[in-house]
Parts: structure tokens; sequence; C-alpha cells
């Protein structure tokens, strides 16, 4: 998508993404579409960063937990 670019550091690593919104508005792009672009990148990265948390369980775990506080059978 142009008018989109993203900002480096002197590592070349992504820091920030900048949003060309006139240079979209000519494109045909209406505010919604750049909404809806950000609210997907918001999901890409929730999901990026959970894939680093290791605070969840496995269905085995949670399974005897609830036996052992007498939730399930």
């Amino acid at each position: 998508m142009t008018g989109i670019n993203f900002v480096t550091n002197d590592k070349g690593e992504r820091t920030a993404l900048l949003i060309d919104f006139a240079r979209l508005k000519q494109e045909g792009r209406t505010e919604s579409d750049v909404m809806e672009f950000i609210e997907d990148l918001e999901d890409i990265l929730a999901v990026e960063l959970s894939k680093n948390e290791n605070d969840y369980n496995s269905w085995e775990d949670a399974k005897s937990r609830l036996k052992a506080k007498g939730i399930i059978d």
C-alpha cells in the first residue's frame, strides 16, 4: 500500500510507521480504509506479542486444575 512507510533505526529495524493520509486520499482510499488497515495491524501485533508470552496453560493443565477444584469431573 503506497502512502505507508516504515521508519528504521541505525540497525535497519522498523521502529515506527508513517501514514501519508493525503496520498492515500489521492489514491481514492477512505478514512475507513485506513482505520481498517490500522485495526488489522493492531491484531497482527497482538498475535505476534502473544507468541512471546509463556503465561499460558495447556488444556491438560487447565483440566487438572478444574478437576482439583471440583468444577469438572
